[in-house]
């Protein structure tokens, strides 16, 4: 990693940012930046980091992987204390990435895996960092679904039009991209760090 520490300080200069963020891994080929990241958060000063990963994240970065970053990993096959007790931990939630398949589980209600149990299990506030090709993005469903979470209270980042690898060609193509750290952290500085009382 080489990304500028005081750089990084330097964007979040008197904001305040979460102690303890509990970040939501789902399988898109974006996860491969996700180390990127965390490496952002822990110079920006975010004291706790535990990272949730999908199973189909998992094939794309072993969370073993993540270790030196996280103080916490958990997966499908490791819950840890359970989605309970992980929706009871954070004071932020970040899902990054978020793939077209986890917006539209959480937007619907559904939990097929820790993760979006996890999510619909917290009080804490949630931003969610889409990812995906613009094709998927600019479809009515997932339109529909963003609209759906945003309604809930819920912050969904636009994707930024760059150029990414794609899985199907092989090959550098235009795309949508995921902010860089820089603007997440920006959004998580100014994400209210308290978590979301339930009616």
């Amino acid at each position: 990693m080489t990304m500028n520490s005081t750089v990084t300080r330097d964007v979040v200069a008197g904001m305040p940012l979460p102690k303890k963020l509990l970040v939501g891994v789902s399988g898109s080929v974006a996860v491969l930046n996700l180390p990127s990241y965390l490496y952002a958060f822990r110079a920006a000063g975010i004291g706790q980091i535990a990272a949730v990963l999908t199973a189909s994240a998992e094939s794309f970065l072993p969370a073993g992987s993540l270790r030196l970053l996280c103080d916490g990993i958990y997966t499908e096959k490791d819950h840890g204390r359970g989605h309970v007790a992980l929706g009871r931990w954070p004071d932020q939630v970040l899902v990054l990435p978020a793939t077209a398949h986890l917006l539209g589980c959480i937007a619907c209600g559904l939990a097929p895996n820790l993760l979006a149990t996890t999510l619909l299990a917290t009080e804490a506030p949630i931003i969610f960092v889409p990812a995906m090709n613009p094709l998927m993005w600019h479809k009515a469903a997932v339109r529909r679904n963003v609209t759906i979470l945003r309604g809930d209270g819920h912050r969904v980042l636009d994707p930024l039009p760059g150029a990414a690898f794609e899985v199907a060609s092989r090959a550098i193509v235009p795309s949508l991209t995921m902010p860089p750290p820089e603007v997440v952290l920006r959004h998580l500085s100014s994400e209210p760090a308290t978590k979301v009382e339930m009616r």
